[in-house]
């Protein structure tokens, strides 16, 4: 899968990144009950077996498989916008928007 950063949220994740030491995890976890949906999220995590890992811009992003099927497409986007925060992006459709990246367990 090819990720790419815009330069808004690049300019964004770099601030961050300088501070952390872990790389940035793009998760897709299924949730629910009757009606199942994906919940995507953005977290500064250790890299686990398995993992895709994927360089852009000087911020490291971590994939798991899971993640990689639920997103579905062979392009993602990852962008910044104002009023809509961080938005994970397929040439499809917008998976996710108002991410905010945090620590795993925060």
């Amino acid at each position: 899968m090819k990720i790419s950063v815009s330069e808004a949220a690049l300019e964004r994740l770099r601030e961050e990144a300088a501070k952390r030491t872990q790389p940035l995890r793009i998760n897709g976890e299924l949730v629910g009950g009757c009606g199942m949906t994906v919940e995507y999220g953005l977290f500064w995590d250790d890299k686990a077996p398995g993992d895709l890992t994927a360089e852009e811009g000087g911020v490291t992003f971590l994939l798991d498989r899971e993640t990689t099927d639920y997103i579905g497409a062979n392009a993602l986007l990852i962008d910044y916008r104002e009023q809509q925060g961080f938005r994970l992006v397929t040439p499809e459709q917008i998976l996710a928007y108002g991410l905010r990246p945090k620590g795993r367990w925060e």
